[in-house]
């Protein structure tokens, strides 16, 4: 019962910040809140070293990426006979990205072009990379662990997921082509995801 009602109040907490920052994004033309501030920061401290590991580190949470990485844990998956991870695989990739590509075309909003060191289409609000990143490494971490028979270093884990998808997050601000609240807005959507699916696993693990 805590369990759930952790959940639940999780996810109303996302819900609230999320609908909060829409609400600004939704008409406005440039940044929101801090946006901006983050971005001269950030961009007033670039070089083309950190630029070539920033576009490496972007990759980890691109489709192309995903795609791949995707093919080989359900090649796994199968070969172990762990069907079940199936679904949530599914769901923290394709089912994230659907569910993003809904909500750009609801706020559709412009990228911050000015500040582009790569070249990047679409709308940016809220950021694929970050949703994506957070439900997918998220949901297999968490798969991961519960598959494991020892329970050590499960903390270092974690901390490893998110320093990861924190990583990912940050490269789309210093390449440019998402604001901050983008990035965050990614973030909690892909941890609403991350609810979602593991209750949806537990569910059907019973």
């Amino acid at each position: 019962m805590k369990k759930n009602t952790l959940k639940i109040m999780s996810a109303v907490i996302i819900i609230v910040i999320f609908t909060s920052i829409a609400i600004l994004v939704k008409g406005s033309q440039g940044g929101v809140l801090f946006d901006e501030k983050i971005m001269e920061s950030v961009h007033a401290n670039t070089n083309s070293t950190i630029t070539i590991i920033m576009k490496g580190i972007t990759f980890l949470g691109s489709s192309l990426f995903f795609i791949g990485f995707g093919i080989v844990l359900v090649f796994l998956f199968v070969k172990n006979k762990y069907y079940e991870g199936i679904i949530p695989l599914f769901l923290s990739t394709l089912g994230t990205y659907g569910v993003n590509a809904i909500l750009k075309n609801i706020f559709v909003r412009v990228r911050p072009l000015k500040y582009f060191l790569i070249e990047q289409g679409g709308y940016s609000f809220p950021s694929g990379h970050s949703m994506v990143s957070m439900s997918f490494y998220t949901t297999m971490t968490y798969l991961f662990l519960k598959s494991r028979d020892k329970r050590t270093n499960d903390l270092l884990i974690w901390i490893l997921n998110f320093l990861l998808i924190g990583l990912i997050g940050f490269s789309r601000i210093y390449l440019g082509v998402h604001w901050p609240t983008d990035v965050l807005s990614g973030y909690i959507m892909g941890f609403l995801m991350y609810i979602i699916i593991i209750t949806i696993y537990e569910r059907q693990t019973k």
